[in-house]
């Protein structure tokens, strides 16, 4: 199985499958995939889609954001695109790194639209690839959400996140050739930033899953969340973490 899925121009594209869980097994392949986003896709990338029933596309972007750069399986027939930005229009990321971890918890703190996105993964009849821009940001946060309500433990979330910083490096370091006031870490995916955000929803939460039900999900909408990512049998009881 891949882990990191060269689609396209997408850079960062991964699959969340064969994270350890509780009580043994793993998270499933092929079933959620995270990602950038997707352009440059050919005929054969789609049919690689097509073939695993990845047919749900959720995109966490700004409304600016899809103007600007529309996510090319939104114009395909055969994908069942819904838009759910993680951010309201103005919002944006904070300007000094120490804050990072604090703005990604002011993200998910209490909102109705990251439920909105994961009531929509947990409606999708089949597989889901979600993404934002770079998908590391908003698309981590997300992937760091279901594969803490699957139980996956905290050092492969942060893993998970981590990697992001090294299938974006290139990208990065043509934009900063660009736009050199761009801030120095642009691009980092330092694993303290998603510990402080997750410290802070343990702090306030419990848990995933006590931040999950906060958000207004229900135990049928968690069940079919988990039922993403893991096997029949480990998809009725609470994970450790989550």
């Amino acid at each position: 199985m891949l882990r990191h899925i060269p689609l396209g121009g997408m850079y960062n594209l991964r699959d969340l499958g064969g994270y350890p869980v509780p009580g043994g097994g793993e998270t499933l392949w092929e079933k959620l995939l995270r990602g950038d986003n997707p352009e440059h896709l050919t005929e054969e990338d789609l049919q690689w889609l097509l073939d695993r029933d990845i047919t749900t596309v959720i995109d966490l972007r700004s409304e600016a954001e899809t103007r600007r750069k529309p996510d090319q399986l939104s114009s395909q027939p055969d994908f069942h695109y819904f838009h759910c930005p993680l951010l309201s229009e103005g919002d944006g990321m904070p300007n000094l790194e120490t804050d990072v971890g604090q703005g990604y918890f002011r993200m998910l703190d209490g909102s109705d639209l990251v439920a909105k996105a994961l009531r929509t993964v947990a409606a999708a009849p089949a597989g889901v690839l979600f993404h934002c821009t770079a998908g590391k940001d908003r698309t981590g946060l997300m992937a760091a959400m279901l594969l803490g309500l699957a139980g996956v433990e905290r050092a492969d979330l942060l893993a998970d996140y981590q990697v992001s910083e090294t299938y974006l490096a290139d990208i990065i370091r043509q934009i900063k050739t660009k736009v050199p006031t761009l801030s120095a870490f642009a691009g980092a995916s330092k694993a303290e930033y998603l510990s402080d955000c997750l410290d802070l929803l343990e702090e306030k939460y419990g848990s995933v899953s006590g931040y999950l039900r906060a958000i207004g999900l229900t135990e049928e909408e968690l069940t079919a969340l988990r039922g993403k990512l893991l096997p029949p049998d480990h998809t009725k009881g609470g994970p450790v973490f989550g």
